[in-house]
Protein backbone atom coordinates (compact mmCIF):
# COMPACT_ATOMS: atom_id res chain seq x y z
CA UNK A 1 0.00 0.00 0.00
CA UNK A 2 1.24 3.48 -0.73
CA UNK A 3 1.38 6.20 1.93
CA UNK A 4 -1.74 8.03 0.76
CA UNK A 5 -3.80 4.84 0.78
CA UNK A 6 -2.51 3.99 4.27
CA UNK A 7 -3.45 7.46 5.54
CA UNK A 8 -6.90 7.39 3.92
CA UNK A 9 -7.69 4.10 5.66
CA UNK A 10 -6.28 5.47 8.94
CA UNK A 11 -8.55 8.49 8.52
CA UNK A 12 -11.57 6.16 8.51
CA UNK A 13 -10.46 4.65 11.85
CA UNK A 14 -9.76 8.04 13.41
CA UNK A 15 -13.11 9.54 12.35
CA UNK A 16 -15.01 6.52 13.63
CA UNK A 17 -13.50 6.68 17.11
CA UNK A 18 -13.68 10.49 17.23
CA UNK A 19 -17.41 10.26 16.50
CA UNK A 20 -17.86 7.67 19.26
CA UNK A 21 -16.17 9.98 21.78
CA UNK A 22 -18.26 12.96 20.61
CA UNK A 23 -21.47 10.97 21.03
CA UNK A 24 -20.34 9.86 24.50
CA UNK A 25 -20.16 13.48 25.64
CA UNK A 26 -23.93 13.71 25.11
CA UNK A 27 -24.72 10.27 26.56
CA UNK A 28 -22.79 10.54 29.83
CA UNK A 29 -24.07 12.89 32.55
CA UNK A 30 -21.01 12.54 34.79
CA UNK A 31 -18.74 15.61 34.42
CA UNK A 32 -15.56 13.56 34.86
CA UNK A 33 -16.71 11.20 32.10
CA UNK A 34 -17.59 14.11 29.82
CA UNK A 35 -14.14 15.60 30.35
CA UNK A 36 -12.39 12.33 29.50
CA UNK A 37 -14.46 11.81 26.35
CA UNK A 38 -14.04 15.45 25.30
CA UNK A 39 -10.26 15.17 25.67
CA UNK A 40 -10.16 11.93 23.70
CA UNK A 41 -12.43 13.41 20.99
CA UNK A 42 -10.10 16.42 20.68
CA UNK A 43 -7.11 14.11 20.47
CA UNK A 44 -8.74 12.05 17.73
CA UNK A 45 -9.71 15.25 15.87
CA UNK A 46 -6.04 16.28 15.92
CA UNK A 47 -5.25 12.92 14.27
CA UNK A 48 -7.92 13.56 11.63
CA UNK A 49 -6.46 17.02 10.98
CA UNK A 50 -2.91 15.65 10.77
CA UNK A 51 -3.91 12.87 8.40
CA UNK A 52 -5.93 15.17 6.14
CA UNK A 53 -3.06 17.65 6.02
CA UNK A 54 -0.54 14.86 5.39
CA UNK A 55 -2.58 13.40 2.52
CA UNK A 56 -2.51 16.82 0.85
CA UNK A 57 1.19 17.30 1.57
CA UNK A 58 2.07 13.84 0.27
CA UNK A 59 0.09 14.52 -2.91
CA UNK A 60 1.80 17.88 -3.45
CA UNK A 61 5.32 17.36 -2.09
CA UNK A 62 5.77 13.61 -1.68
CA UNK A 63 6.84 13.85 1.97
CA UNK A 64 5.45 14.80 5.40
CA UNK A 65 6.72 16.23 8.68
CA UNK A 66 6.12 14.98 12.21
CA UNK A 67 6.69 18.44 13.74
CA UNK A 68 2.98 19.12 14.28
CA UNK A 69 2.08 15.62 15.45
CA UNK A 70 1.86 15.26 19.23
CA UNK A 71 -0.38 13.81 21.92
CA UNK A 72 -1.87 15.21 25.11
CA UNK A 73 -2.55 11.75 26.56
CA UNK A 74 0.04 10.70 29.15
CA UNK A 75 1.90 7.42 28.89
CA UNK A 76 0.97 4.54 31.21
CA UNK A 77 3.84 5.32 33.61
CA UNK A 78 2.54 8.87 34.16
CA UNK A 79 -1.02 7.58 34.34
CA UNK A 80 -0.03 5.20 37.13
CA UNK A 81 1.60 8.06 39.09
CA UNK A 82 -1.74 9.86 39.15
CA UNK A 83 -3.96 6.90 40.01
CA UNK A 84 -4.86 8.13 43.49
CA UNK A 85 -6.18 11.45 42.21
CA UNK A 86 -8.05 9.74 39.38
CA UNK A 87 -9.91 7.27 41.62
CA UNK A 88 -12.98 9.44 41.86
CA UNK A 89 -16.26 7.63 42.35
CA UNK A 90 -18.52 7.56 39.35
CA UNK A 91 -22.21 7.86 40.26
CA UNK A 92 -23.79 4.39 40.21
CA UNK A 93 -26.54 5.39 37.74
CA UNK A 94 -23.93 6.46 35.18
CA UNK A 95 -21.95 3.24 35.16
CA UNK A 96 -24.07 1.47 32.54
CA UNK A 97 -23.65 4.22 29.95
CA UNK A 98 -20.00 4.76 30.75
CA UNK A 99 -19.15 1.06 30.61
CA UNK A 100 -20.99 0.59 27.31
CA UNK A 101 -19.18 3.51 25.66
CA UNK A 102 -15.82 2.53 27.14
CA UNK A 103 -16.23 -1.07 25.94
CA UNK A 104 -16.94 0.17 22.42
CA UNK A 105 -14.05 2.62 22.63
CA UNK A 106 -11.65 -0.08 23.81
CA UNK A 107 -12.57 -2.28 20.86
CA UNK A 108 -12.09 0.60 18.39
CA UNK A 109 -8.79 1.70 19.96
CA UNK A 110 -7.47 -1.87 19.77
CA UNK A 111 -8.58 -2.19 16.12
CA UNK A 112 -6.97 1.15 15.28
CA UNK A 113 -3.71 0.18 16.98
CA UNK A 114 -3.72 -3.14 15.09
CA UNK A 115 -4.22 -1.30 11.80
CA UNK A 116 -1.23 0.96 12.49
CA UNK A 117 0.92 -2.01 13.54
CA UNK A 118 0.07 -3.88 10.33
CA UNK A 119 0.68 -0.79 8.19
CA UNK A 120 3.98 -0.14 9.99
CA UNK A 121 5.19 -3.67 9.24
CA UNK A 122 4.76 -3.15 5.49
CA UNK A 123 5.62 0.56 5.20
CA UNK A 124 8.81 2.09 3.87
CA UNK A 125 10.25 5.59 4.06
CA UNK A 126 8.94 8.63 5.97
CA UNK A 127 5.58 7.11 6.68
CA UNK A 128 7.12 4.37 8.82
CA UNK A 129 8.17 6.95 11.44
CA UNK A 130 4.68 8.49 11.42
CA UNK A 131 3.03 5.10 11.83
CA UNK A 132 5.39 4.26 14.70
CA UNK A 133 4.29 7.41 16.50
CA UNK A 134 0.63 6.59 15.84
CA UNK A 135 1.16 3.14 17.40
CA UNK A 136 2.54 4.69 20.59
CA UNK A 137 -0.29 7.23 20.79
CA UNK A 138 -3.02 4.69 20.10
CA UNK A 139 -1.55 2.39 22.76
CA UNK A 140 -1.82 5.29 25.22
CA UNK A 141 -5.45 5.77 24.25
CA UNK A 142 -6.07 2.06 24.76
CA UNK A 143 -4.43 2.28 28.20
CA UNK A 144 -6.56 5.27 29.23
CA UNK A 145 -9.78 3.62 28.05
CA UNK A 146 -8.87 0.33 29.75
CA UNK A 147 -7.98 2.24 32.95
CA UNK A 148 -11.38 3.95 32.95
CA UNK A 149 -13.26 0.77 32.06
CA UNK A 150 -11.54 -1.20 34.83
CA UNK A 151 -12.38 1.57 37.29
CA UNK A 152 -16.01 1.84 36.18
CA UNK A 153 -16.44 -1.93 36.21
CA UNK A 154 -14.89 -2.35 39.64
CA UNK A 155 -13.91 -5.82 38.50
CA UNK A 156 -10.68 -6.20 40.44
CA UNK A 157 -8.53 -5.29 37.44
CA UNK A 158 -6.39 -2.23 36.86
CA UNK A 159 -5.12 -1.58 33.32
CA UNK A 160 -5.87 -5.19 32.52
CA UNK A 161 -3.94 -6.64 35.48
CA UNK A 162 -5.55 -8.10 38.63
CA UNK A 163 -5.37 -5.86 41.67
CA UNK A 164 -3.95 -7.69 44.64
CA UNK A 165 -5.10 -6.79 48.10
CA UNK A 166 -2.58 -7.06 50.91
CA UNK A 167 -5.27 -6.62 53.53
CA UNK A 168 -5.78 -9.40 56.04
CA UNK A 169 -9.46 -10.18 56.35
Amino acid sequence: MDSITIFKKALEFEKKIRDLYLSAIDIVDDERGKKIFKTLAQEEQSHVDFLEHSIGTLSDQGSISLKTFNTIVPDTKDLNKNIASMKVDIPEQMLGDIKRVLSSALKLEEETTQYYENAFASAKGDIKEVLGKFIIIEQRHTDVVRFELDHASRNGYWLGFPEISMEVG
